[in-house]
């Protein structure tokens, strides 16, 4: 299928022209070293008793299964961000982009799609843009305006807050929730958890005491059998640590990714009193954003989750979900679905939605500049969650 029809399925689709309901993506793993081998899924508080891991069951074809999340949705959409940020940067994709830029004790660069809140988050709230704090500015006042009802401008300035759902829950006052249009979730079938346990083993067997100075690098030795209050050496990374008990992992029969590109959702994304066409258009434009989103993070013949999670393609269906649940494949590469993106920002253009593709550069306020690099260069780390 040309790049050109699909783009006239997807706009047919979007404008709620015929049976299309839904653009589906499923997708069947194995894990990388192959059936029996095991995948360590997220974890997540627990009681003494309860499983690390998040086990649940569904039903699928009528019979109950157990399952594991392996990627919840709003890590999926993140990848899909992230990927989004590579492509733009390596300049194979062009469309809008915020980036808070610091140049104090640190430097770093953090973009809207790293922003947990997308447009609406405490890190934009909290920088300048050309001198004026962001949300008096004009652009931070036309986002902090945008609605369902009139999105023109989240479309022109950041598009991923009404692909992938943003709250302005930072702010008193007008609150604006987009809920997401496109959603993924990947998880592994019938999860047998496994054991480990974890120590260290230090090769000079160090023992003794370490007794921490003012600077929190530097320390004294303290024998052991010296009675002065100070933290074993395996504290502060040396000596043996006996093995202990750790999550390990789960085997699974398979895993599978299902994701949706809701056709409805997209209807609901309202553009003031710009044209149906136009609207369309711009809901066309949106929708193919997505897709990309989803070809680059997921297009690939395996997926990177975390360490000790990977994932290899087995099979991958797109379709298209019509009334009455009958799917009709298709097909899109990511090499179509950039070129599929060109041609919706064309259309959209053409229609009077244009979005914005430089970067709008921000700058921190004093108070988070300051907080950015006593954070990154002062504050001791917090203990990592399990």
């Amino acid at each position: 299928m040309s790049v050109e029809s699909f783009y006239e399925d997807l706009r047919a689709g979007v404008a709620l022209e015929g049976d299309r309901a839904v653009l589906r993506v499923v997708a069947t793993y194995e894990p990388v070293g192959g059936p029996g081998s095991r995948v360590f899924p997220p974890t997540y508080p627990r009681t003494r008793d309860e499983s690390p891991y998040l086990l649940e069951q569904r039903w699928v074809e009528g019979t109950e299964r157990s399952d594991v999340l392996l990627d919840a949705t709003a890590s999926q959409a993140n990848r899909v961000e992230e990927a989004l940020l590579r492509a733009r940067r390596s300049g194979e994709a062009a469309f809008p982009l915020m980036e808070l830029r610091h140049t104090g004790e640190v430097e770093l660069v953090l973009s809207s799609l790293e922003w947990p809140h997308r447009y609406a988050d405490a890190y934009a709230r909290d920088s300048l843009l050309d001198g004026v704090p962001f949300d008096r500015s004009t652009l931070g006042r036309s986002l902090r305006e945008a609605s369902l009802e009139d999105a023109r401008a989240l479309f022109a300035a950041d598009p991923g807050s009404l692909v992938f759902g943003a709250w302005d829950s930072h702010r008193q006052g007008r609150q604006q929730k987009f809920p997401r249009v496109y959603a993924s979730e990947l998880i592994g079938w019938d999860p047998v958890e496994a054991v480990r346990k974890a120590g260290r083993l230090d090769p000079l067997n160090l023992t003794g005491a370490a007794r921490r100075g003012k600077d929190s690098a530097e320390w004294e030795f303290v024998a052991a059998a010296q009675k002065v209050k100070g933290e074993k050496l395996s504290e502060i990374g040396h000596g043996n640590v006996a093995p202990n008990a750790q999550h390990g992992g789960v085997t699974i029969s398979s895993a599978q990714r299902f994701a949706t590109l809701s056709l409805a959702g997209l209807d609901r994304i309202g553009f003031g009193d710009l044209s149906r066409a136009g609207a369309v258009a711009a809901r066309t434009a949106l929708a193919a954003y997505a897709l990309v989103g989803d070809r680059l993070a997921f297009g690939g013949p395996s997926v990177w989750l975390r360490s000790g999670c990977e994932l290899v393609l087995v099979s991958e269906q797109l379709v298209w979900v019509q009334r009455g649940g009958q799917t009709v494949p298709t097909q899109l590469s990511r090499g179509d679905a950039l070129d599929l993106l060109r041609l919706a920002v064309e259309r959209a253009e053409r229609e009077g939605m244009r979005w914005n593709a430089e970067t709008v550069a921000l700058t921190p306020s004093p108070a988070l500049a300051k907080a950015i690099d006593f954070s990154l260069t002062k504050a001791a780390p917090e203990a990592k969650a399990e």
